[in-house]
């Protein structure tokens, strides 16, 4: 089975291939950005990995992204609601990350990586 776990639009964008329960790479956009705590969708990490594996995005079994988006917009929502109106800034900036990129998320996947959009699975952060 061949995995790749990506997290990205946060902080420190990476990426990682499984292949039969082995690492075979991993690496951070950062590596290759020269962006400290580089957050953008990691193309650079991404390519590393299947490089070095010798895969295409359409080679891959699952790709796992590292939460669930909806699960952390009721997140976002919920610690807004509790702590308003302190909250008001951090709110509309999380809403930007979640309107632009998150809510689109499996859009990008499917997109950028070239794999199966059932191929694509969300995971909890915390596991």
């Amino acid at each position: 089975m061949r995995v790749l776990g990506i997290s990205c639009f946060y902080h420190d964008a990476a990426a990682a291939l499984l292949v039969d329960g082995q690492l075979v790479a991993a690496a951070e956009e950062e590596r290759f950005s020269r962006v400290k705590h580089d957050w953008e969708f990691p193309a650079r990490a991404v390519s590393f990995c299947l490089e070095r594996a010798g895969l295409t995005g359409a080679d891959l079994d699952l790709v796992v992204f590292y939460e669930k988006p909806f699960r952390k917009l009721d997140r976002i929502l919920m610690s807004t609601l509790a702590t308003w109106p302190r909250s008001m800034v951090a709110f509309r900036e999380a809403m930007l990350v979640w309107l632009l990129d998150k809510l689109w998320v499996r859009d990008i996947l499917q997109e950028r990586i070239g794999c199966k959009r059932d191929r694509i699975v969300f995971c909890p952060h915390h596991m």
